[in-house]
Formats: structure tokens, C-alpha cells, sequence
């Protein structure tokens, strides 16, 4: 799943430490706010930008971005519940508003509230269709609920409207490699680059994928190469293990 979307306003030279802001009305010091709280949430500092937001509410109590803002500075808390209470603020002062479904339905998600982060995701892509992080989050969602149908259809639609995040091919590979169909799982986890937890999950999967398809030296190649990248991959060190003691199968046969 995708991280929680932020609104700011722009005032790129803000930190979030700063405590004095250029002499400015009030209109546009309150303007300025949200940025600071995005920046604090990006330094690892939500409990500050929980404080700011809270203070531009006071002064605006009707303003659904501020409540979206807080409720992003809470999630990175780690304080759900708050989050989910702002999110829906949020919504009922101006449900048209994507990102706030979205954010709410990737907390649901995190809570493992499946049922919900599929009603919220499908608000969110009611509203602007084409956003790849809703389609693929909810192919997610559905996928841990059992449903093994839609999730593809998501994935495909995700993919298919921009480059494609990474996770939505690490999560249409993984139903694949569900699904038995491991030419296509391997297609997939192969488009998975960069950020190394996900690269790492990638290529242990689809060593998971070589290795149901008996091509074992391939499969020791990405579970070696996973376990590199990242060593407490449990998966990819058990298939490693699991190869490895059998010798008929390390040396490429069955």
C-alpha cells in the first residue's frame, strides 16, 4: 500500500522547527500552516504537526484540508483512531474531496479492516477513476478478503493508468504466483525496482515462482539476491534453505 497524501500550501524555505514565521497577516500565516505540518510529519515530528493543525482548526473549525492534514499527522502517530475520526470529518465537510476517502481507507487497511477500505477506496475511485494508488489498494483490500476476481481487475486498471506504482505489481505478481500462473507472477515481480523492502519482497516471490516451476538456480539467484538486500526476509531464507538440502534440485533438476 501507497503512503497518506498531504495538502500543502507553498512555502518551500519552512521547517518544521521554526517558530517565528515571516510578519504576515494572519490569513496567511494560517495559509502557511498546513505545509509546516507536512513538513513535520515528513521530519518525523506528527505530534507537532498534530499541534498546528489543531490550531489552524480553532481558528477555521469548517476547513475539511486542515482535519485531512491533522488526520495524516495522527496516522503517522500512529494514533488511528483520532485519524480515522478526522478523516471523517474531513469527508462529511466536503465528501467530493478524494484524497480523504483514500487516506481513510489505507487506515482502515493498516487496520485490517478490509470490508471498509474497499467501501472507502471505491468512493475514491468513483471520484477520480484514474488514480492508480486507489485501484491497486483496493485490489489489495479485496485480495485479503478472499476475493480473488476483482483484485485483478484492479491491478490491471492501476497499472494501465500511469507507469504503475510498485506495489501494484508486487500485489498483482503475488495473486498470480496465487493463482499458479508464474510466467506472469515472474513478468511482474520483475518490474519492481527501488525501494528495498518491496525490490527485496519482489525477488523473494518470484524465486517462490522459479522454484514451483523447478527452475532452481534461477530461484536460488533471487532468494540469494533478496536475503542480501534484505536479511530478515523470512521467505526468501526458508526457500533458500529449502533448495539448498535438496541437492537433485540445487543442481537445476527434479
Amino acid at each position: 500500500m501507497a503512503g497518506l497524501t498531504v495538502h500543502t500550501a507553498r512555502a518551500k524555505k519552512l521547517t518544521c522547527v521554526e517558530t517565528r514565521l515571516p510578519v504576515a497577516s494572519l490569513e496567511v500565516r494560517l495559509k502557511m500552516m498546513p505545509t509546516r505540518a507536512a513538513i513535520c510529519v515528513r521530519e518525523g515530528m506528527p505530534l507537532r504537526a498534530i499541534a498546528l493543525m489543531t490550531q489552524l482548526i480553532g481558528h477555521k473549525p469548517t476547513d475539511p484540508i486542515a482535519y485531512l492534514n491533522r488526520g495524516n499527522a495522527y496516522a503517522a502517530a500512529g494514533e488511528v483512531a483520532q485519524a480515522i475520526g478526522d478523516y471523517t470529518t474531513a469527508i462529511r465537510l466536503k465528501p467530493e474531496l478524494a484524497e480523504t476517502w483514500y487516506n481513510r481507507g489505507t487506515t482502515y487497511a493498516h487496520l485490517r479492516r478490509f470490508d471498509k477500505a474497499v467501501n472507502d477506496f471505491t468512493e475514491a475511485i468513483r471520484l477520480k477513476p484514474t488514480s492508480s494508488f486507489s485501484l491497486c489498494n483496493r485490489g489489495f483490500a479485496y485480495f485479503q478478503i478472499g476475493d480473488y476476481d476483482r483484485p485483478l481487475q484492479d491491478y490491471s486498471a492501476g497499472v494501465k493508468h500511469s507507469v504503475g506504482p510498485s506495489f501494484c505489481y508486487l500485489n498483482r505478481g503475488t495473486l498470480y504466483l496465487a493463482l499458479g500462473e508464474y510466467e506472469k507472477a515472474i513478468t511482474d515481480f520483475s518490474q519492481v525496482t527501488g525501494d528495498r523492502p518491496a525490490a527485496a519482497v519482489a525477488l523473494g516471490r518470484r524465486g517462490q515462482a522459479y522454484e514451483a516451476m523447478g527452475k532452481a538456480s534461477q530461484a536460488l539467484d533471487d532468494y540469494r539476491a533478496a536475503l542480501e538486500a534484505y536479511p530478515k526476509l523470512e521467505a526468501a531464507r526458508e526457500g533458500f534453505a529449502r533448495i539448498k538440502t535438496k541437492p537433485r534440485l540445487a543442481n537445476g533438476h527434479r
